[in-house]
């Protein structure tokens, strides 16, 4: 290797050592302003009136941990006793009032007898033939999410409530603030808390610049949340790029007809009002089709392709891949040296760029002239012979994908990047009717294309005359069908180049969303990528294994309630938010072709 060589390995190597740390100093914390002793009795005075006593702290059994309590309900209180419910426990002994969530219960227990003595299952199996009917109380189990202090937030804590402190349910209208659920994104709502919004700051580095996972069986509503996010990253000024495998999302230039949805976002949520997306564009290969109104046909540079990834799409042996590489570097020659380590798009990304080569270029370049030699490798070997012969056939069939640049496709555009980073612009790249080949280039290029034009091009500096550069989130449905369990090693280089943007993006404000419906296909080193996380339904022990595993800071007790949850219905968990929340996601205000 060169010593410029090296010196640009080390300074590439110290610049994503860099990102770990701050971008710059924090500044330094402003006091909080005092609150006068008499509001801050008026609060209480308020607080304490408005509380329901649920129940007290039991005694620890068998089992107990070092985040949770048991709570006993007596029979007067069970009515109020339900899981998800967020409650306050006071402890007097302590002087410490906690924030918890009822995790586990109510179960049930019978008072003056045993639950399993005759005449319980007596009076349970008759009825009506028994006089006596034994009280009981409910019982369950309370997480504790922290202390609360005087100004209500929540700090951790490193003790838990002592037997006999006081459970209350906690007020809904401290509940955003405690949990940390404010900001400009609205999401949707609290499950069991119609009215307590759900929201995400569109200008913190905790929420989007990190790259999201969002996990669900089919019909758990895991499109809409997908959509819904992008809604919410458009309305903040974001470049929104999807690859849409199903051709779900080409309808979002209209608003969503559908009647319950249309009358649940005019109820619950008056500022998300149905509405199209206005700068809207459908992109798909040249040789696929579209149910949207005006797709736009685009073709890709084969020169603009890490040819490690187009090694691995087209499966090749080693002896292909020492040919693939010979004639690569030969055709390339031509192109300018790049101060980026991945040699592409390193200026103007529009059609009229001069590349060094194309797919044509490459085919002609292992076919044999008549004066037996190969214009991109000279005079062979009778055994080389046989492997360009395979090499041209395979080139071939990349070309068939009608998502490159030979003569077939001569009269379709290459895809301009810059036009996608344009903010609140939707650009859907509809692949659901090409081959998995197309599929795989487009998104191959684009990870590509649009990590080099962010590295390129700092967030808020102009990629034209009065077009700063907005910050870009790249959705991929259906990311299992990209990379899987099954075929990670053959697609290294794209696990490899999806690891590097994780990590170089968020400091430049780029961002994944990778949606899958069989997360246990899922290479494990994609899950390391998705910091925040959408979990919908999953009731495959397969599907959740994986998420469970991978996510951290759940209570244990919540993942029983995963399989159950209802559409629309998910577990949020993130730096962002101050704990895992259960979350109703509100419905999107864009047309969706598939509902289901």
């Amino acid at each position: 290797m060169s010593a410029g060589a090296d010196q640009e390995e080390q300074e590439e190597q110290e610049e994503e050592e860099a990102i770990e740390e701050p971008d710059e100093d924090p500044p330094p914390e402003e006091p909080q302003a005092e609150i006068p002793a008499e509001q801050l009795d008026a609060a209480s005075g308020n607080l304490a009136q408005s509380l329901v006593t649920l129940g007290f702290v039991a005694f620890d059994g068998q089992g107990t941990d070092n985040t949770s309590a048991g709570v006993l309900v007596s029979e007067e209180l069970r009515r109020h006793f339900r899981r998800d419910a967020y409650v306050g426990i006071h402890d007097p002994e302590q002087g410490i009032t906690f924030l918890g969530r009822v995790v586990e219960g109510p179960f049930h227990s019978p008072h003056e007898i045993g639950p399993d003595s005759a005449i319980s299952r007596t009076t349970l199996l008759h009825p009506d033939r028994t006089q006596f009917r034994p009280s009981y109380y409910a019982s369950g189990t309370i997480e504790i999410l922290g202390e609360v202090t005087e100004s209500e937030t929540v700090l951790p804590t490193s003790t838990r409530p002592r037997p006999y402190s006081q459970a209350f349910i906690y007020p809904r209208d401290r509940l955003r603030r405690m949990l940390g659920l404010e900001g400009d994104m609205r999401l949707g709502t609290l499950l069991g808390y119609d009215g307590v919004m759900v929201e995400a700051d569109s200008t913190s580095k905790g929420f989007l610049p990190r790259n999201v996972g969002i996990f669900g069986t089919v019909g758990s509503g895991k499109s809409n949340t997908t959509q819904v996010l992008m809604e919410e990253a458009l309305r903040a000024n974001w470049a929104v790029v999807v690859i849409d495998v199903e051709g779900e999302y080409v309808r979002m230039n209209e608003p969503n007809d559908e009647p319950h949805l249309k009358e649940l976002l005019e109820r619950q949520f008056p500022d998300r009002q149905p509405r199209r997306v206005p700068d809207f564009r459908v992109y798909v290969p040249s040789a696929g089709m579209s149910d949207a109104s005006d797709p736009v046909a685009f073709k890709v540079p084969i020169a603009d392709v890490p040819v490690d990834i187009i090694a691995n799409i087209m499966d090749l042996t080693e002896a292909q891949i020492r040919m693939w590489n010979t004639i690569t570097d030969r055709a390339d020659r031509a192109r300018p040296q790049r101060s980026s380590r991945w040699g592409t798009l390193g200026g103007p990304t529009g059609p009229a760029r001069e590349r060094p080569y194309t797919l044509s270029d490459l085919i002609d370049g292992v076919t044999e002239g008549d004066n037996g030699v190969f214009p991109l490798l000279g005079k062979v070997q009778t055994t080389e012979k046989i492997t360009a012969s395979t090499l041209k056939s395979k080139l071939f069939n990349l070309g068939h994908s009608e998502m490159l640049d030979w003569n077939p496709t001569r009269s379709i555009p290459y895809l301009n990047v810059d036009e996608l980073l344009v903010p609140q612009r939707l650009s859907v790249f509809d692949v659901s009717e090409t081959s998995d080949t197309a599929r795989n280039i487009a998104i191959a290029f684009l990870l590509q294309a649009l990590f080099e034009r962010v590295i390129a091009v700092p967030r808020g500096e102009e990629l034209a005359p009065g077009r700063p550069r907005p910050p870009v989130l790249l959705v991929i449905e259906e990311v299992h069908t990209f990379v899987s369990r099954a075929n990670a090693g053959r697609m290294r280089a794209v696990l490899d180049q999806l690891q590097v943007i994780s990590r170089r993006g968020r400091k430049r404000w780029m961002g994944l969303a990778l949606v899958s419906q069989q997360p246990g296909h899922v290479p494990e080193e994609l899950f390391e990528l998705a910091n925040t996380r959408f979990i919908h339904q999953l009731k495959s022990a397969g599907n959740l294994a994986p998420v469970r595993a991978t996510t951290g800071g759940v209570h244990e007790a919540l993942w029983s309630t995963v399989p159950a949850l209802g559409q629309g219905q998910c577990l949020l968990t993130g730096s962002i938010f101050r704990n895992p929340v259960f979350v109703q996601m509100r419905p999107a205000r864009s047309r969706r072709m598939h509902t289901t």
